[in-house]
């Protein structure tokens, strides 16, 4: 019994070492060949893997993927790939499951630059793309991220936003407004425009952190504010978001 245990395990590491050697997205086929597995046994061990939340599934394109317990293993793997890599299939996954466009976005200086677009609707007259930059004042993505930076790196942006007379007199005087509504965003763990800044659209964003948690970028959801009301955005679509968005932040090592 004591040699079958081994033997099962060992198995199982192949498995997990196959992605560092073969790639980081496998289907069963190219795990069975790179382990030299059959089929039925890579799938069983797979299974296995999958329950403990060392592998993830996408049924999208019918692979597997290193999932975030693989962190407490020492392999750096995923820690080391660039965010949009290692998000892509899951925000991929989440537009699916809820049948709506997905972005990832990141901050440089007071822009929010797009770095994933899936696309399932269109948005107003809105033509985003990857490398798209917006003003991180009036997107869900930019409050997600602000919220939770630095107070000194919060500080020099809102000042640098507020060069702009029409953004400084929404921010309130000295900035309260637009303080207290970032302080709500950290309570909450998430950002809402609800048509604050594009009639029509409303959008919730969710912050994703690196291991030292610092925050690397957001997720986002923007919605037709005719076709999805706020409690739907929020009741139905969110858990999703924060759910990916937690997954994520496993996967760039925080804990």
């Amino acid at each position: 019994m004591a040699a079958k245990t081994v033997k099962s395990l060992k198995k199982g590491l192949e498995i997990l070492e196959a992605f560092s050697n073969h790639g980081s997205s496998l289907s069963l086929q190219e795990i069975a060949q790179a382990t030299g597995l059959p089929k039925p046994t890579a799938y069983r061990f797979l299974q296995t893997l999958l329950s403990l939340n060392y592998i993830h599934y996408f049924s999208t394109t019918r692979t597997y993927r290193l999932g975030p317990r693989v962190m407490a293993l020492g392999l750096s793997v995923l820690s080391a790939m660039d965010l949009g890599t290692v998000a892509q299939p899951y925000l991929e996954e989440l537009s699916r499951r809820i049948d709506q466009n997905v972005n990832l976005g990141i901050l440089d200086g007071c822009d929010v630059v797009y770095i994933i677009r899936i696309k399932r609707r269109k948005i107003l007259e809105i033509d985003l793309s990857v490398g798209s930059r917006l003003s991180a004042w009036g997107t869900a993505i930019g409050h997600a991220i602000l919220a939770f930076s630095a107070k000194e790196k919060v500080e020099r942006i809102i000042k640098n936003l507020s060069q702009d007379p029409v953004i400084a007199g929404k921010m309130g005087p000295g900035w309260k407004t637009f303080k207290q509504k970032l302080a709500k965003i950290r309570q909450d763990g998430y950002s809402l425009n609800d048509e604050d800044y594009v009639k029509g659209l409303r959008s919730v964003g969710v912050p994703i952190f690196k291991e030292n948690g610092e925050v690397e970028g957001a997720v986002n959801v923007p919605v037709f504010s005719q076709l999805c009301t706020t409690e739907t955005l929020i009741n139905d679509y969110l858990p999703l978001v924060k759910k990916t968005a937690e997954t994520l932040s496993e996967l760039r090592g925080r804990v």
